[in-house]
C-alpha cells in the first residue's frame, strides 16, 4: 500500500544529506504524493465511526519532511518518517486524534518505528492540569476505558515514566492518584513492516484507530 514511501524513507535514513536529496527529489515527490492519497483513504474510514474530525484532507494534516536543526545536535536536514494527524483541525490540533507514523530502515543510533498512536502528547502545563482534573474527577469511567480488552490488548503506554509526587492540587490519600501522575497522555501500537506494503494497511489501520476513540472522546 505505501511501498513508494517505504523505499524513500529506507534509502533516505542512509543518505540523510541534501545533495542526494536533491537528486531524488522527483522519487519524494512520489512517496509524498502516494502518502497523501493513504491519508486521504484513511480520513474517510475514521470519519465513518468519528464524524467529529470534521472536513479536513491530508494537506492539513500531514507534516514537514525538513527537519528543525537549531537546537538539536543532530544535524541531519530531513526526517527519517512520514506523519500524519488525524483530528479537528489537523496537525497543528490541541485535541486527541489519530497518528499514523511510517519509519524506514533508520541510521543506527536513531530509534525509530512504524506505528499508530493516540491520546495527547507534551500537552502544556495547563492542558495537562485539566486533562488529569477531568481523569481525576471521573476517574471510574476513565479506568472503565483504559482497562478495558479492547485498549490493553492493542495498546502501549509512551514510557515518559509517571511522576514521583503528587501532581499539585490533588490529594494524596486518593485511591486513583495513579491516574494522575502520567507525564503524557499517549499510547501506540507498532505496525510491522510487511503491512506497510499490504493491501490491509488501511483496513487495519481504521480498525486500530476505532479503539481509540472511547479515549479520545473522554
Amino acid at each position: 500500500m505505501l511501498s513508494k514511501s517505504v523505499t524513500f524513507l529506507r534509502e533516505l535514513a542512509v543518505n540523510n544529506y541534501k545533495e542526494w536529496f536533491d537528486a531524488n527529489r522527483d522519487s519524494y515527490e512520489a512517496a509524498k504524493q502516494e502518502f497523501e492519497e493513504f491519508i486521504n483513504q484513511l480520513i474517510e474510514k475514521v470519519r465513518v465511526f468519528d464524524s467529529g474530525i470534521g472536513a479536513i484532507v491530508a494537506k492539513d494534516c500531514t507534516y514537514r519532511i525538513y527537519r528543525d536543526v537549531r537546537f538539536s545536535p543532530d544535524k541531519t536536514p530531513y526526517k527519517r518518517h512520514f506523519g500524519a494527524y488525524i483530528a479537528p483541525g489537523g496537525r497543528k490540533s490541541l485535541l486527541c486524534g489519530y497518528y499514523f507514523h511510517i519509519s524506514g530502515t533508520v541510521a543506527p543510533g536513531y530509534p525509530d518505528h512504524s506505528m499508530w498512536a493516540g491520546g495527547v502528547y507534551s500537552p502544556d502545563a495547563a492542558t495537562l492540569k485539566g486533562i488529569r482534573t477531568d481523569i481525576y474527577e471521573n476517574a471510574q469511567e476513565y479506568r472503565s476505558i483504559i482497562e478495558s480488552r479492547d485498549f490493553t490488548k492493542t495498546f502501549d503506554w509512551f514510557d515518559d515514566g509517571m511522576l514521583r509526587t503528587v501532581p499539585k492540587g490533588f490529594p494524596k490519600e486518593s485511591p486513583d492518584i495513579d491516574l494522575i501522575k502520567r507525564k503524557n497522555y499517549s499510547f501506540y501500537r507498532n505496525i510491522d513492516d510487511d503491512l506497510l506494503i499490504s493491501k490491509r494497511l488501511l483496513d487495519e489501520s481504521a480498525e486500530v484507530f476505532s479503539k481509540m476513540l472511547p479515549f479520545n472522546q473522554f
